[in-house]
Order: C-alpha cells, then sequence, then structure tokens
C-alpha cells in the first residue's frame, strides 16, 4: 500500500489527527476493507481508536445479510467494535417520498450522526475513491447540478473525512487480492440497471476507448480546477452570513449565478444534500414576501423570515400561533377544542370508515405530531392521484379560510399522515405495519371543573 498518497492529503487537508476515535463505514466491500487497512497500519503510530458502522439495507436478500455478517466477523477478528443497523429503505423511501438512494443517505448519515455522538468519536471515514469522484461528476452532469455540484466529493467535510478519496479502484483491488484480503462483492455493481452502474460499466469505458485514455486524469484536473474557482466565491460566504444566518438582503445584491453558488456551500454547512432544483427552490423562495418554509431533509427545514434565511432543526422549529401536540399510539389527545385518538385493532376490526375516522399503518409506540397547518403542506390524499397541496385541498372542498387554522393535522416523522376529519394519506394506507384506527371528535364545551362534554363530528 502506497502510503504517500495518504500522508501527502492528510497532509494538506488534515484529515486525522493523533488520538481520533474514527468510525469507519464499513459496507464489507473492497474500498471500506481498503480503508480500514490503511487505518490499521497508522492506528498505533496516530494511537487510533477505531470502529465499524454497517447499515443493512435489505435491498439484496441473502446478500445484505451476509455483508452484515462479514463485517461482524471482521470486527471480532480485529477486535474492533461494530455496530450494524436494519433498515427497510423500500419503505423507507415511500414513506418520504425519496428515491431509494437518497433514503439510504439520509439513514446512513443519520446513523453515523447517532453513533458518533453514543460513542464520543471525533471523525467518521468515508471509503469514497478516486473512480467514485468521476462517476459523481458524470453522473451530476448528466442529470444537472450547480457549478458546486460539479466540484464532486469534498475531502472532508465536518467530522466526515474520505481518506482514500485519491486511490484508484484499480490499486485498492490490486492491494487486497495481493495480499489475499477478503472483501465483499455487490453483484448489483456490474448490472446495468442503475444510471450510475452503467456511467462506470459503459461510458466512462467506452470514452477511454474510443477518445482519450487518460479521461479520468482530466476529469480529475478539471474537479481540482473547479474547486479553486469555487473557492474565490466561497470564501466570502462569511460576507453574507452570521450565527449561521443568511442575509437575504446582501445575497439579492448578487448575480443569480452568485446567489446559487451561496445557497449550494450555505447548504453543505449543514451537510444537506444539494440539486439545482433544491437550490432553485430556495432561490425563489428569498423573493417570496413574508415567512415561509421549504423541506431541507429529514434533520432540517430551510426557513425565510423575512430578509433572513436560517437553516432550522426539525424538532426546534417554532409556528407561530400553532398548538403542538404529540399523540402516542395507541393513546389519545386533547388538541384545541378536540379529542384525538389511536387505537390499535385487528384488521377484522375495520368497519365503514366515518368521516371523523382514518384507518392506517402504523408502528406500535409511533409518535404523532397533531399541529396546524403551514405554508406549504401537501401530502399524497386517498382517493387522488399524486400528491396535493393542502392549500388545494381545503379550496377544491370550499373550507372557509377562518376555519383552516383550526383544522388538526396529524403527522408522523414530518409527513402529514390525516388532515383530521378530511382526508387522509394513502401512502400510510399499506404498510406492513400495525392496523390503527385514528378518531377524531369534537369538544363542545369545557367547565372549570375540567369536566368535558363530548359531541362526535
Amino acid at each position: 500500500m502506497d502510503l504517500k498518497k495518504f500522508e501527502i492529503l492528510n497532509k494538506e487537508k488534515e484529515l486525522i489527527e493523533y488520538g481520533d476515535k474514527i468510525i469507519v463505514a464499513m459496507s464489507g466491500g473492497p474500498d471500506s476493507v481498503f480503508l480500514y487497512n490503511l487505518l490499521k497500519k497508522i492506528k498505533d503510530k496516530m494511537n487510533l481508536k477505531v470502529y465499524f458502522a454497517h447499515i443493512n439495507h435489505g435491498l439484496r436478500g441473502k446478500d445484505s445479510d451476509r455483508d452484515e455478517k462479514f463485517v461482524i466477523k471482521l470486527g471480532e477478528s480485529e477486535k474492533v467494535p461494530a455496530y450494524t443497523k436494519k433498515v427497510n429503505i423500500k419503505e423507507y423511501a415511500k414513506l418520504h417520498g425519496l428515491s431509494e438512494e437518497e433514503a439510504g443517505r439520509e439513514v446512513r448519515y443519520g446513523f453515523f450522526r447517532e453513533l458518533k455522538d453514543q460513542l464520543g468519536a471525533t471523525k467518521v471515514a468515508l471509503a469514497h475513491n478516486e473512480d467514485d469522484v468521476v462517476e459523481t461528476f458524470m453522473f451530476r452532469l448528466i442529470r444537472g447540478t450547480s457549478f458546486k455540484g460539479l466540484e464532486g466529493i469534498p475531502v472532508k467535510r465536518e467530522f466526515f473525512i474520505r481518506p482514500v478519496l485519491n486511490y484508484r479502484k484499480e490499486e485498492i483491488l490490486k492491494y487486497l487480492d495481493g495480499n489475499q484480503i477478503s472483501y465483499c462483492t455487490d453483484k448489483t455493481n456490474f448490472e446495468n440497471i442503475y444510471t450510475r452502474n452503467k456511467i462506470r460499466l459503459d461510458l466512462i469505458p467506452s470514452i477511454e476507448k474510443e477518445y482519450n485514455i487518460n479521461f479520468k486524469e482530466k476529469i480529475i484536473n478539471l474537479i481540482s480546477d473547479i474547486g479553486e474557482f469555487n473557492g474565490i466565491i466561497n470564501s466570502n460566504l462569511k460576507k453574507y452570513t452570521k450565527d449561521d444566518i443568511l442575509d437575504v438582503r446582501e445575497l439579492k445584491k448578487e448575480e443569480k449565478f452568485i446567489q446559487r453558488t451561496i445557497i449550494s456551500e450555505y447548504l453543505q454547512r449543514f451537510d444537506i444534500s444539494v440539486n439545482r432544483n433544491k437550490i432553485l427552490e430556495i432561490q425563489k423562495l428569498i423573493y417570496s414576501d413574508g415567512s415561509k418554509e421549504i423541506y431541507g431533509d429529514c434533520r432540517y427545514r430551510i426557513k425565510k423570515t423575512y430578509d433572513v434565511l436560517e437553516i432550522v432543526e426539525v424538532e426546534k422549529i417554532k409556528f407561530n400561533d400553532q398548538l403542538i401536540g404529540e399523540l402516542t399510539v395507541p393513546g389519545s389527545i386533547l388538541w384545541n377544542n378536540y379529542r384525538i385518538s389511536a387505537q390499535l385493532i385487528n384488521d377484522d376490526q375495520k368497519s365503514k370508515e366515518e368521516k371523523n375516522e382514518f384507518y392506517c399503518k402504523l408502528r406500535k409506540d409511533d409518535v404523532l405530531t397533531v399541529r396546524s397547518r403551514k405554508n406549504g403542506d401537501k401530502f399524497y390524499p386517498v382517493g387522488m392521484n399524486g400528491r396535493k397541496k393542502l392549500k388545494d385541498l381545503f379550496i377544491d372542498l370550499k373550507i372557509p379560510k377562518e376555519e383552516r387554522n383550526s383544522v388538526p393535522i396529524i403527522t408522523n416523522l414530518d409527513e402529514i399522515l390525516w388532515v383530521g376529519g378530511i382526508r387522509g394519506d394513502r401512502r400510510f394506507e399499506d404498510l406492513k405495519r400495525h392496523t390503527v384506527k385514528l378518531k377524531i371528535e369534537k369538544i363542545e364545551e369545557v367547565d372549570f371543573s375540567g369536566k368535558q362534554q363530548q359531541k362526535q363530528q
């Protein structure tokens, strides 16, 4: 193994420091195994503590389980603590309206962050290599991205580091095979059914064969130039921000291209996945009136309040003039002048659904949020195609404006589950979970003794 490449990169970017506690994102594949072996060579010298973190996405059946077992056994043989987690990515993606790739990324990074806090780790090491950099560049170029997006995969962001980013796949495999080091092979990497696979297996080899054998090297050089150009702009980001809040007035003074670049850099401060559509949505947001907010990712909202834009953690968002409550499954809650209940039932207990009821699929002990409506609320109404704005549904159903804020919105993981007494979200009807009967009842009178008289809606 050529450690000089790592030493040069580490000296320039200060990826690993003496005494670091490093979580290795260990898939079991050649890249992550190579990464561990690199750390193993410097472990004693730099007094490192290493852990493995593995997500079983459940997308490849027995092969996914095999990879998880491999990581556990590797941890045992190397005396490295291994932490694994199994998540149904298909279900998560469906619930959150994401692609499986986006869902997988959210789950992985969420797990790494939780584990870092739990273990008191200082770094999370990811095993992207130089080939990944080129493939990502081509993927984003084809799909469309910002100039920032073309900069590729960062070597370091927050506590995430990529120590093998300047190693080619070819030399990684050569080292592992030459030293008879075991690793797992993902068969789906060789199937031409995914865009990334087609880029890796067809597009890049074709360009190298027909046009330029040094194509990857040229792309790496171009990415480096783009990074330096972005650095000139990004070095001025502090001009637009204070205490992690973006000054909309200052941003509006810039050309549209500069605005998009600043927005992209701002999002990446919080490790929010960046794409052109999201950047354009935010660019449109800064020219809107009043206060509005949009989805950032499962952890953050992007909130614009008059002349400032800020990234707000989901659990810390405060809604003006809103009453927020929590409903545990099973259980009930008093919200405004309603009692809302969640009852676990068997499927044979289901009867004809009344207006004030909704049958859905949830987990026992799920904690639902009950709130009033927000700007931009959207969901997938039962009996309708596609996604619909809550505002448009209220208009279609001719619900008076003065009554709309008093309609209870029940959400699960920040996704609308039921617009109380009006319409449920069809995504929660077919999940492989417990059947739950949600019910809303209006409380007509409340006297000073606290006794409540109820009348069903």
